[in-house]
């Protein structure tokens, strides 16, 4: 195929020459209304059952339209001639539904703005007449709800053969000159969502029986079945601080809101929603839109940046942890989500509006479209100040020249709103397509496939309209024509496809239906639902993307009533019709938590611990820190402390929380010991801690490494601890000699000297309060059980040596020592040799571009080579920061402004170019110097870093600069070469803090078991807690197979820190620390 798989076709050629004009005026603008350049959607539908899917566009201040599809994409406008009324009013949202069950397609509108006069936002029903004409009824079916709503999706909530209404109605959205804008809450019951069962002939409100009866801002909704019950749920999608809905269906008429416990994280402004399998793993993900942009200088001078004090609210009230990306929640397959828009690509596509997850190009995989634009960038810092000000000022003026005026009528008596409104910029943008590359991986496409025409866009839909077997999409712009782009799919080689209509002999509904395929290449599955993206209706048709595949093997239709159609062998490139008619009844199956290679069993579990971190912002000492350093706890180990063959273990607690240590009793029972001991310990922040036998006399000790970042460097709280086992788990306090107060991070015991006891490594984390200057990690020798700091005369490299996270004792290269390797922040993987006790640093060149944010290494022979292989942890690529060694992000430390305090500065790359990482609110709040020098938003927007911070200033700043964030395996090819790969992309949806190496599966091989998240990044930045446990299935030859934790039933979604194994009752149990949370228990089931 060499022409784009997307071509725009004109008006001429098509007969759609429908234009959503806006003006603002005096009586409604961006001013009274925020949302006044919210623009409207369209919907899809075959209305006169001729086979071609026609369109109805929605206008907000010019008269809705429905143009019937002629074929081959040639359209006419029979708004008239159907009976579509020009009603006054806002219409935003189009919903296309066969509401009475008669077999032809209605259109509900959905109207808003105009506080004062509700009649004007009262939504309206179009019935079908069957005979090419609609009546407005929506007053005879009492559904002519007036409260101001945004969109509506139908659905059969109850299984009645009904569709039921779902209405997004929600508050005023007022703008800067509302008489709203001051109102101290609007989220108030009265602006509440609306539920309306459908009797029949009329709807009922049922919206407070059912549980929906919640207040948001709502923008889009999707109704889709999220946890395979077969019962259709409700995600809304909510801008501001109102955190998004997700509502569970019960099954008995009413849902609960599960969105605190199912959804980690959410867009601020959530705009758009769709629901599809992205990842053809049978399980529905959500992909919900933001406003925030990719570009620079569109993200500076539009976005000022996350208020910290407003940020915490929205938690505190219970809103969740909220950010200003789209979000991609994956379906972890227990209603649980992980969010990796940022691995995707598709975190920040601008100011987004609509969204559409479907196969365009016939792959097999869905993509994505999302439309973009808005008419004025009302959120432009400098614009906003611009404008209060000259309106303040015109009426300040005039008040001073007309001192006896009465009260003026409006504020546009006054002011010039066209000047008001024109100080706002403008700026048409594209609109973005991305294709699935596989692997939870997307490309943006747009250029590629034709769909980079700059413009205002707002809803969108995709159909067939020509029949030829692709999509094609159909978009309703602000100010300019509506955009028609034919899918030319059908040109190219291997593009199959099967498109599937269910249909019901008693015309009742089949949304909620799901149909899966069966093939070669795997399964793929579809559901019905009624509305997509934001304000619009696609095509109802289920269409499939095949590839290269001549043949389906089968596919299975779950009808929402519960039957199954099956059907085998079924030709590809054709429409293929199914009738509920053809089902039978089946038996659900039940799933049994045997089948999984783990069980949770913290709730049972004989021990029990809850991490508790004290309160401590880092961000007050270091307002750029990207993210804290006091929130690594907790410290936990496991050993033999009393010899009795049972495994026992430490836990450490936050500072000023005891730490716990449990000792295993012979019936597998666990006891708490030394409590009044351990609670003289409390002061301490327990980082990692070791159960060794320091003194060899046959009793394990006991290492604790003190860590946190509360206090100044070198203060007695950051003093690690020896405790010396006096036998039956009686300990006391040994000494350190010269151990050095560092803000610690792991300890390590090897006999690496061959004395015949074992020597410690102790990483140091950072230097306090000084992020990121290097610490120093120590290495205590043990002479005769007495630890002594020898780091000077044995590996004066360690001193000053970076931020380190972890480390491990290794044999790299078979002479028969152990070496150290050392992992951090801002470092290399670092091999220190052994050569006869003292350790020096390694230059190695297959590690000389290895700079990441390592968080943990282990080890193992992998490839069954005979050597050691490893696997390092790094931040991952679901982060927000993203870098490579050409275009690397950077930390540059120095006292800019000359105060006598050193300034972090992050910096990255886009668009070739290398920026400050953060906005100038931030940025000069950290050095306010840069409000005189730079003064405005835009100037700040444009500047590169040089220009911000003056290129000898840098040059003379400790610098750091990372390669990768990307976790890999380290294959040891022999004679002091490696060769890194990164791990498989589940094992890079968040940073991997710990890890454990056996094999869990019992198929001879090397496994890799790890846990990770980091909940403590700034607020302007998502925090890493995608992950939940990750185990990589090795294959002996050095390749491995991901699974996540949930498919393996070890769901470790906390902020885990360790991971260790004890046996208990002769079963193998993990154990995961979390920071701020409960110790988990997970018995390996055999």
């Amino acid at each position: 195929m060499n022409e784009k798989l997307f071509t725009s076709l004109k008006s001429d050629e098509t007969g759609i020459d429908f234009n959503n004009r806006i003006k603002d005026d005096k009586d409604k603008n961006i001013f009274a209304y925020a949302n006044f350049y919210g623009g409207a959607g369209v919907g899809v539908g075959d209305f006169n059952n001729d086979g071609l899917q026609d369109i109805f566009f929605a206008g907000n201040m010019v008269p809705d339209k429905l143009y019937i599809n002629q074929g081959n994409l040639s359209f006419i406008d029979k708004t008239e001639e159907a009976g579509i009324i020009n009603f006054d009013g806002w219409s935003t949202g189009v919903t296309v539904a066969d509401i009475n069950n008669d077999g032809h397609l209605d259109i509900y509108v959905s109207r808003e703005l105009y506080d004062e006069n509700p009649e004007w936002r009262r939504n309206l029903l179009f019935v079908n007449k069957g005979d090419g004409t609609f009546e407005e009824k929506a007053e005879a079916y009492q559904i002519a709800n007036t409260e101001r709503t945004r969109h509506a999706t139908f659905l059969d909530y109850d299984k009645d053969g009904l569709l039921d209404l779902f209405l997004l109605t929600q508050p005023p959205n007022p703008g800067s000159l509302s008489q709203y804008h001051n109102a101290d809450n609007l989220l108030i019951p009265e602006y509440a969502l609306k539920l309306y069962k459908n009797n029949g002939d009329t709807f009922k409100d049922v919206s407070k029986m059912a549980g929906v009866d919640r207040t948001g801002f709502p923008n889009a909704v999707s109704a889709s079945d999220i946890n395979n019950d077969g019962w259709t749920d409700l995600y809304v999608a909510n801008d501001f601080y109102a955190p998004d809905f997700l509502f569970m269906n019960n099954q008995d008429g009413t849902f609960s809101s599960i969105e605190k416990s199912a959804l980690k994280q959410t867009s601020y402004y959530s705009m758009g929603v769709d629901v599809a399998d992205i990842n053809n793993d049978q399980n529905l993900d959500i992909f919900v839109l933001d406003m925030v942009s990719e570009d620079n200088f569109r993200l500076k001078s539009n976005m000022s940046g996350m208020n910290i004090g407003s940020f915490w609210k929205v938690v505190e009230d219970g809103g969740g942890f909220q950010y200003m990306y789209n979000t991609l929640q994956l379906n972890n397959g227990n209603e649980t989500f992980s969010n990796i828009a940022q691995f995707s690509g598709m975190a920040a596509t601008d100011w987004s509006w609509s969204n559409l997850i479907a196969d365009f190009d016939n792959d097999g995989l869905k993509d994505t479209y999302v439309t973009n634009g808005l008419l004025r960038d009302i959120r432009n810092t400098d614009a906003d100040k611009n404008v209060a000000n000259y309106i303040n000022t015109t009426r300040a003026n005039w008040l001073q020249k007309n001192p006896n005026a009465q009260n003026i009528k409006s504020i546009w008596d006054v002011v010039d709103l066209e000047k008001a409104v024109s100080m706002v910029p403008s700026q048409p943008l594209r609109n973005y397509a991305y294709k699935n590359k596989g692997e939870l991986e997307f490309e943006n496409s747009s250029k590629e496939w034709g769909l980079d025409d700059e413009s205002f866009s707002n809803g969108s839909a995709y159909a067939d309209f020509d029949n030829d077997g692709d999509l094609d999409l159909v978009v309703n712009n602000i100010n300019n024509e509506a955009f028609i782009y034919r899918n030319n799919s059908e040109t190219a080689n291997d593009r199959n496809f099967l498109r599937i209509e269910l249909v019901d002999d008693n015309y009742k509904p089949t949304f909620g239906a799901r149909v899966q395929i069966y093939t070669s290449q795997g399964v793929q599955t579809l559901e019905t639902t009624n509305v997509r993206g934001i304000y619009s209706t696609s095509e109802s048709t289920l269409h499939f993307g095949l590839n290269n595949l001549n043949k389906i093997d089968s596919l299975t239709v779950l009808w929402p009533n519960g039957n199954i159609t099956s059907k085998k062998n079924i030709q590809t490139n054709q429409i293929l019709k199914i009738s509920s008619s053809d089902s039978k009844k089946i038996t659900p199956k039940t799933e049994e938590s045997s089948k999984y290679l783990f069980a949770d069993r913290t709730s049972s579990f004989p021990a029990k611990f809850n991490h508790i971190e004290n309160s401590f912002d880092d961000f007050e000492k270091q307002i750029l820190l990207p993210h804290k350093l006091s929130q690594f706890g907790p410290a936990l180990t496991a050993g033999d402390i009393n010899n009795d063959g049972l495994d026992d273990f430490y836990i450490g607690g936050a500072a000023n929380q005891s730490p716990s240590l449990f000792v295993q009793e012979q019936n597998g029972s666990f006891k708490e010991i030394e409590t009044a001991f351990w609670k003289k310990e409390a002061a301490y922040e327990d980082i990692d801690a070791l159960f060794v036998d320091i003194n060899n006399d046959g009793f394990t000790d006991l290492y604790v490494v003190s860590g946190g970042n509360e206090y100044p460097k070198n203060d007695f709280h950051y003093t690690d601890r020896i405790y010396l086992n006096q036998g039956n788990g009686i300990f006391k306090k040994g000494a350190i000699l010269n151990s050095a107060r560092i803000s610690g991070s792991t300890v390590k015991a090897a006999d690496y000297d061959g004395d015949g006891d074992l020597d410690l490594f102790i990483g140091a984390r950072h230097t306090p309060q000084q992020y990121p200057n290097p610490a120093s990690s120590m290495l205590l020798i043990n002479d005769n059980g007495q630890l002594s700091n020898k780091t000077e005369s044995l590996s004066p490299q360690l001193l000053n040596m970076g931020m380190v996270t972890d480390a491990i004792w290794s044999d790299y290269d078979n002479d028969s020592d152990l070496d150290l390797i050392v992992v951090g922040e801002w470092m290399p993987i670092t091999i220190f040799e052994n050569n006869n006790g003292s350790l020096s640093k390694l230059e190695m060149e297959d590690f000389k571009s290895s700079y990441g944010w390592w968080f943990s290494i282990e080890q193992g022979d992998f490839d069954n080579d005979g050597d050691m292989d490893y696997i390092a942890g790094n931040l991952g690529l679901n982060y927000k920061y993203k870098t490579s060694s050409d275009k690397p992000f950077d930390v540059y430390y120095n006292d800019f402004d000359a105060n006598g305090n050193a300034d972090i500065v992050l910096g990255y790359y886009n668009k070739e170019k290398h920026y400050p990482l953060r906005g100038f609110s931030c940025s000069s709040e950290q050095i306010p110097d840069l409000k005189k020098k730079i003064v405005k938003y835009d100037a700040f927007a444009s500047m590169e870093l040089k220009d911000v911070y003056g290129e000898e200033k840098l040059k003379n700043s400790l610098h750091y600069s990372a390669d990768t964030f990307a976790s890999v395996y380290i294959e040891n090819i022999g004679d002091g070469k490696f060769k890194m790969t990164n791990l498989p992309n589940l094992a890079q949806l968040t940073n991997l803090n710990d890890m454990l190496i056996s094999d869990f599966n019992g198929d001879g091989s090397l496994d890799v078991l790890a846990v990770g998240n980091l909940y403590v990044s700034e607020i302007e930045t998502p925090r890493n807690d995608a992950g939940t446990g990750v185990l990589l299935l090795g294959d002996g030859k050095g390749s491995f197979t991901e699974k996540r934790g949930s498919e393996i039933g070890f769901y470790a979604a906390k902020d885990a820190k360790k991971l260790i194994t004890i046996t208990n009752n002769k079963k193998d149990y993990y154990l995961v620390g979390n920071n701020n949370d409960a110790l988990q228990f997970f018995e390996l089931q055999k």
